[in-house]
């Protein structure tokens, strides 16, 4: 496994972030999968809304690898009073003081109130980071002036130079990016026989392209997948301090955590690029 920087204050984060949710698994099968990425080498999780479920294997997680050395995200719901219950709550069961970061979900309806809501909670001690997760636009310009810490954002094949450049303007203002959607190319309109294996790693957006067309490439990359060669892709960009990723499935979080390891195959970068210009938007 490979680190980076969380914050300014020296925190080291695993270049993936594994996302814990309401996964139909048993709680020896949810111990079972956090034990394998602590084994892994990933030391960050991201609990989303108030999740008694993950309570076990989060508290175990703790107690063998210590409270210091894991990263701890609460993606919370709800506003104000609502939203201070959730996060007491999570924080008793789980055993912890406070969460490394909570993250609202943005809408761009309320930036200012949202804003106003999760400093305030940085002020209470509840949480050492706050943030948003952005939508497909990714970060508006006007987030580098609402004082948070860390912002999430997709961060895909896709991604033009424009978001790029908003992405490193966010750590121009000492706020830590997290990737998420680094998937997008809709793998279901490739060849009837295209790779299946990590497409559901990934928090996705309904939105994907019709036809894989410039893609293709991804799915005759030898030894690559191209969910594999996705994730390496965005780990090329060092603005990003770690890449939100979802599976319930003990192997193939095995082969994510190896992807990590691996460098882009010579040439899929250029190809990435001349595949975005190609491509219908």
């Amino acid at each position: 496994m490979r680190y980076r920087p969380f914050n300014q204050a020296g925190l080291a984060v695993s270049a993936i972030t594994l996302a814990l949710d309401d996964a139909p698994l048993s709680p020896p099968q949810r111990m079972a999968l956090v034990f394998a990425a602590l084994e892994a080498g990933i030391n960050s999780f991201e609990l989303e809304g108030l999740s008694p479920d993950w309570t076990a294997a989060l508290r175990a997680a703790i107690k063998a690898a210590g409270q210091n050395v894991l990263v701890l995200t609460l993606r919370a719901q709800g506003a104000d009073g609502a939203l201070k219950t959730q996060i007491d709550a999570s924080r008793e069961q789980i055993g912890v003081d406070r969460f490394d970061a909570i993250l609202l979900d943005d809408d761009g309806s309320s930036s200012l109130q949202a804003a106003d809501l999760l400093n305030a909670l940085r002020d209470q001690g509840l949480a050492g980071m706050v943030g948003v997760t952005c939508g497909r636009g990714g970060p508006a310009l006007d987030m580098m002036t609402m004082g948070y810490d860390v912002v999430a954002t997709p961060f895909g094949l896709r991604t033009d130079a424009g978001l790029r450049k908003r992405v490193r303007t966010l750590v121009e203002h000492n706020i830590t990016p997290i990737g998420y959607d680094v998937y997008d190319v809709g793998v279901a309109a490739a060849a009837a026989d295209a790779p299946k294996g990590l497409a559901r790693l990934f928090k996705r957006s309904p939105v994907v392209l019709a036809d894989t067309g410039p893609y293709d490439f991804l799915h005759r990359t030898p030894g690559w997948t191209a969910e594999e060669i996705a994730l390496a892709y965005a780990l090329t960009e060092p603005s990003l301090a770690t890449v939100r990723v979802q599976t319930t499935d003990m192997t193939t979080l095995d082969r994510l955590a190896k992807t990590v390891e691996r460098e882009l195959p010579a040439g899929a970068a250029a190809q990435i690029e001349m595949a975005r210009f190609s491509a219908p938007a």
